[in-house]
C-alpha cells in the first residue's frame, strides 16, 4: 500500500516536473516572439559576480538570446579569440574583475583588434555617483555603445541590448538574409 503510494506521488512529481521544463520552453519562445528580439544572437557576459551572471543570464535567455559567461578580462579575450566563427554579437563587460580596470582593459584590446572592434560592449559597473565615477578613466579610453549602473534593472538590460544590437553593422537577425 505505502509503495504504491510512493510511486503515486513520483509519477506526480514526474509530471509536474515535464509540464513545467514544457512551460519553461514555450515561455521563453512566447517572449521572445512577442518581444521582437532578434533569436540566435550571441551575448558574452563578462562579470566576477557569478549571481549577477546567474540572473543576467537568465533574464537574456527569456528574451530569446544565447549567452555565455566567463568571470575575468582574460577568460574574456580567449572567447573573442578563439571564437573566430562564432564570436559573440554583443559583450556585456564589467569594469572592475580581476583588477580595478580589468574590464576597461579588456575593451580597449577589442578596440585595437581589428577583428573584434565592430562588437558592440555595453560596460557594467557599480561604481556610482560623482566620487566612483572619479576614478575611472574617461569613457574615451573605452568605447562603449552603452553604460549600466548595478543594480541593473531587467527592462533596462534588455532594452540596451535591443539597442546596441541594433546599431551594431555586423549583426544581421537570423530571419534576414545577409546582403550580397
Amino acid at each position: 500500500m505505502l509503495t504504491l503510494e510512493i510511486l503515486a506521488v513520483l509519477a506526480l512529481l514526474l509530471a509536474l516536473l515535464v509540464h513545467a521544463m514544457v512551460r519553461s520552453q514555450w515561455q521563453r519562445r512566447a517572449s521572445a516572439a512577442l518581444a521582437g528580439t532578434r533569436q540566435g544572437a550571441r551575448i558574452l557576459i563578462v562579470d566576477d559576480d557569478p549571481d549577477f551572471s546567474r540572473i543576467t543570464k537568465r533574464i537574456l535567455e527569456t528574451h530569446g538570446y544565447d549567452t555565455l559567461t566567463v568571470s575575468s578580462g582574460t577568460d574574456a579575450l580567449k572567447v573573442l579569440y578563439y571564437a573566430r566563427g562564432n564570436r559573440p554579437d554583443l559583450v556585456l563587460l564589467d569594469i572592475m574583475m580581476d583588477y580595478v580596470t580589468d574590464g576597461l582593459d579588456v575593451r580597449r584590446s577589442m578596440q585595437q583588434d581589428p577583428d573584434l572592434r565592430h562588437i558592440p560592449v555595453v560596460m557594467v559597473t557599480s561604481l556610482t555617483g560623482v566620487r566612483g565615477q572619479s576614478i575611472l578613466p574617461r569613457r574615451e579610453y573605452a568605447q562603449a555603445t552603452g553604460w549600466l549602473a548595478k543594480p541593473v534593472r531587467a527592462d533596462q538590460l534588455v532594452n540596451i541590448v535591443k539597442s546596441s544590437l541594433a546599431t551594431s553593422p555586423s549583426y544581421l537577425p537570423a530571419a534576414v538574409p545577409a546582403p550580397s
